[in-house]
């Protein structure tokens, strides 16, 4: 019989060859499970005959330390782990079905932050006031109205090489959840941004030579880590009246401003990355409520 660690190890391989996942995302299974191999370990429990009794207790234990978002998180890595013993045989159908029918808790969705074009350019105009030199302030402006036009996640953004890029067409190659390859766009305004950018870094006119280099670099000509690429939105972003600063920002903003100009919720899926319609459906209550917003302060008798 395989011992715990060895089913776990090739449990992440699964992962990473078969389903494609990205690292980000391997590792968010590993503390899940992580979690869930401390407790049972602790209490003796054997998960291979894994009950819905023994998922409450879990879920006792933890719910003095995070909230019902971060456990369904873990829920979520529970069911994919055990699918995987299922298929390999390690446990049955009863075990398999504790786990899929234990109930996710509850938990009140977000509405996401959003900016107006308006709040953009007053972010890119902060930055050309700025005492930065003058190539940082042309890749950050370029950084960040890729983000809004084309509503590219961090991961993709990190990962984008010269090739990737279509600048005659305005298109973008992007490679996201589970390898899934898709194409987005940005506008010409975006275009020049990268175009005056890559000149600076002597990189353009594009050449086959230099065509797998990562988009964007630092002064160095350093690939931008994930970590740098956050960290320059989340420091242009501050000092704006947004529950959240980050890349998803402005991702949530590129979504919104595409259904506030009818573009169907289907077409936002696609140009998202978005596996699931529900994933996207956020959206619709951003417009509700801007709409709602709207009739309030319009209306005679609404709410000023």
């Amino acid at each position: 019989m395989k011992k715990f660690d060895t089913i776990k190890k090739e449990f992440f391989e699964f992962l990473k060859y078969d389903k494609g996942y990205s690292v980000r995302t391997i590792e968010n299974y590993e503390r899940d499970i992580k979690k869930f191999e401390v407790y049972s370990r602790e209490f003796s429990i054997d998960y291979k005959k894994l009950s819905k009794e023994n998922i409450f207790d879990f879920h006792s234990d933890l719910s003095s330390s995070i909230g019902p978002r971060s456990f369904s998180r873990i829920l979520s890595s529970l069911r994919t782990f055990y699918k995987y013993l299922f298929s390999q045989n390690i446990v049955n159908d009863l075990v398999l079905n504790s786990v899929q029918t234990y109930p996710s808790p509850k938990f009140k969705k977000s509405i996401p932050s959003f900016l107006s074009q308006e709040k953009i350019y007053e972010v890119l105009d902060k930055i050309d006031l700025s005492d930065k030199h003058e190539l940082i302030k042309v890749r950050d402006k370029a950084i960040i109205m890729l983000f809004f036009t084309s509503g590219l996640r961090l991961e993709e953004m990190t990962s984008l090489v010269l090739g990737d890029i279509d600048l005659d067409n305005n298109s973008i190659k992007v490679l996201g959840k589970g390898g899934k390859e898709r194409y987005s766009n940005f506008d010409k305004f975006t275009n020049e941004l990268i175009i005056k950018y890559l000149a600076k870094i002597k990189k353009y006119p594009l050449l086959k030579s230099n065509i797998n280099n990562n988009l964007f670099v630092d002064k160095d000509n350093k690939s931008l880590s994930r970590n740098n690429i956050q960290y320059i939105v989340m420091n242009n972003l501050k000092g704006l009246s947004l529950s959240s600063y980050g890349p998803h920002t402005l991702r949530h903003s590129f979504a919104t401003h595409l259904l506030n100009k009818g573009v169907g919720i289907s077409a936002i899926q696609s140009l998202l990355g978005h596996a699931k319609l529900s994933s996207t459906q956020i959206y619709t209550h951003v417009s509700l409520e801007k709409l709602q917003n709207t009739i309030n302060k319009a209306h005679p008798r609404g709410k000023k």
